[in-house]
């Protein structure tokens, strides 16, 4: 019993989470203009105000969605892979870091969902003078509308986990969406839920719902993002760092063990080849043309015995014995 309440426990890891998505749930509400709105909807003044009206300022309200989405979903993703964090830290890290990107999109979104709500709205005050058109149109503004909400569910995700162009995240959030069918409608009860019982249940909810959910989106999203997430072996093959060759690096280190390499007087080495009588082959300009002679034998006496002579040690050039390879050597090959 006294391991659950430690600071490494059950209850200290559940009850900080818990705390963190109630802090980012209020801080969400409040920077995404969530709360203003949701004000003015229990107050009753949007009541009293035409449609297109209502719509307009609603849409003036929550411009800012998806700077304060994604970066809750940027400091929620990060608990829920656990990694080490630091809640508001990271929330204002991402929301000034991918503030101007979230903008675009947020203005790109909330444009085209508040036109199809104006056009819904515009078909069934005047639905007679539709006539049998109504039940084309409606059903197409309705399937544009799900689109968008699809897209909204899957792009601050992306953006909190990914560096790409505004196009590619809108692209990829329809494409995502639509591939990856059960993520996305879980997402959409979870969403459409969320919103069910902060507007109609109880207001206070508010501070509570959205970071729940985006908990649990960031948990389901995780699963959809590494289908498209390279390896790091492939990574590392694909890595190309100013003056850094994998493949090269692991040549040379071939072609210094099999004695095929020569340092200069810096202590850099060149790439050099041998011919049967230990000359070098030239095959490129930059080489130098190095001979290499054996050395002469030794003339001795009968009753002396034969000893080589012993080579002056060159610092230019390798030890003949065999040196151990690093660490990072051993990696590369």
């Amino acid at each position: 019993m006294a391991k659950f309440f430690d600071m490494e426990g059950p209850f200290m890891k559940y009850g900080t989470l818990v705390f963190d998505m109630i802090m980012l749930s209020a801080v969400w509400a409040t920077m995404s203009g969530m709360l203003p709105v949701m004000i003015l909807l229990t107050t009753g003044i949007f009541a009293s105000l035409p449609v297109p009206v209502t719509l307009i300022i609603i849409y003036v309200l929550l411009l800012h969605w998806c700077p304060a989405t994604c970066a809750v979903c940027y400091a929620l993703g990060k608990k829920q892979r656990g990694t080490d964090t630091y809640t508001m830290r990271d929330f204002w890290h991402s929301f000034k870091m991918n503030y101007k990107q979230c903008m675009i999109i947020s203005l790109i979104l909330s444009t085209v969902l508040m036109v199809i709500i104006y056009n819904l709205w515009l078909i069934l005050y005047n639905r007679s003078s539709f006539g049998k058109s109504l039940y084309v149109l409606m059903p197409l503004e309705i399937l544009v509308g799900i689109e968008i909400i699809i897209a909204s569910n899957y792009i601050p995700d992306m953006v909190a986990r990914f560096e790409m162009k505004t196009k590619e995240f809108i692209k990829y959030s329809f494409l995502m969406g639509n591939k990856h069918l059960l993520t996305t409608l879980i997402l959409v009860a979870l969403f459409v839920g969320s919103v069910y019982v902060c507007v109609f249940v109880n207001m206070g909810l508010l501070f509570i719902v959205p970071g729940l959910f985006m908990y649990i989106a960031a948990a389901l999203l995780e699963r959809v993002f590494k289908n498209y997430m390279p390896s790091e072996d492939a990574e590392l093959e694909e890595e190309h760092i100013e003056g850094f060759s994998l493949d090269a690096e692991r040549q040379a280190i071939i072609d210094r063990y099999l004695n095929q390499t020569k340092y200069d007087e810096q202590g850099d080495y060149s790439y050099v080849r041998v011919d049967e009588s230990g000359n070098e082959i030239v095959e490129k300009d930059d080489y130098k043309i190095v001979k290499v002679d054996d050395p002469a034998p030794v003339q001795t006496s009968d009753a002396q015995e034969e000893k080589p002579e012993e080579e002056e040690d060159d610092p230019a050039w390798e030890d003949a014995d065999e040196p151990k390879m690093s660490e990072d050597e051993q990696y590369l090959l």
